[in-house]
Formats: C-alpha cells, sequence, structure tokens
C-alpha cells in the first residue's frame, strides 16, 4: 500500500432529541494508503489531555466504513448504508453496547485525498443518543 502524507480536518455535529447540537471539529496529520480495493486513513485523536492520544483507523472498501480506534476508548464502528452494526464502546469507566445505523455514507479518496461523508444514528446500552453527521476531508501534504 501506497501511504501518503495528509491533513485530516473533521467537522462532526450531533443532535439530541430535545435538537441540541454539539459541534466537534478537529484538524491533525494523518497518512492516506491507497491500493486498489482499499484506502485507510491514519491520524490521532485526542479525545482528553489527560490520556494519550489515541490511534484512530478509518478504512473504506466496498461500500462500507470501518473506523477502529485503539486506547482507553477503544472500538470498532461499521458504517454501510441502510444497515445496524452492534459493537461494544470501551472507556476508562467501563463499556457501553453501542449500535449505529448509517443512512449515509459517500467517500472519494484518491492520490489526491478526498472526503468521507457519513450520516449516522447512534444508541448506546440501547438508548438513542443522536444523530451524527460527519464530514472529513484529505488534503495532501506538500513537502
Amino acid at each position: 500500500m501506497k501511504e501518503i502524507p495528509v491533513l485530516v480536518s473533521i467537522q462532526s455535529c450531533a443532535r439530541r432529541d430535545d435538537e441540541s447540537e454539539e459541534p466537534i471539529s478537529m484538524l491533525t496529520a494523518g497518512t492516506l494508503a491507497l491500493d486498489d480495493e482499499t484506502a485507510a486513513v491514519t491520524y490521532q485523536e485526542l479525545l482528553d489531555e489527560s490520556i494519550p492520544p489515541q490511534t484512530v483507523v478509518v478504512t473504506a472498501k466496498d461500500d462500507s466504513v470501518i473506523m477502529q480506534r485503539d486506547g482507553d476508548y477503544a472500538t470498532q464502528m461499521v458504517f454501510h448504508r441502510g444497515q445496524r452494526y452492534e459493537g461494544v464502546y470501551q472507556t476508562p469507566y467501563g463499556s457501553m453496547d453501542m449500535a449505529i445505523f448509517c443512512t449515509r455514507l459517500h467517500y472519494d479518496l484518491n492520490d489526491n485525498g478526498g472526503n468521507i461523508d457519513l450520516i449516522y444514528q447512534m444508541d448506546l446500552n440501547g438508548q438513542f443518543a443522536g444523530m451524527h453527521q460527519m464530514h472529513m476531508q484529505l488534503v495532501v501534504k506538500n513537502g
């Protein structure tokens, strides 16, 4: 797989039942690895300054995107439009059952960077946690 250094820009927003929003923006360095069938974005995410950065790998292949986070807040989320994924969200305080239902998935990744767009519902421990919208943009770093 060819690895390309990229800037990773993430814009995300979660909407709750009461219509409150939680916008999140992040800009970090990462890599984009490409082969004929798969694209993988790797970057470090700082969730809390009291713990080390968490490694996140986002893999796009066929009609799905998989987001894998290691560390204290380990989780794996599988996004496939129209399908429900069930997994576990690990935290330093314990684990929670998690379910993802993806309603929009689009990605376009190539040697020039690209985008990943997701809209999905998240449930935690069987309860609605919010509708999430995420836009990830990758820009190839020069030099």
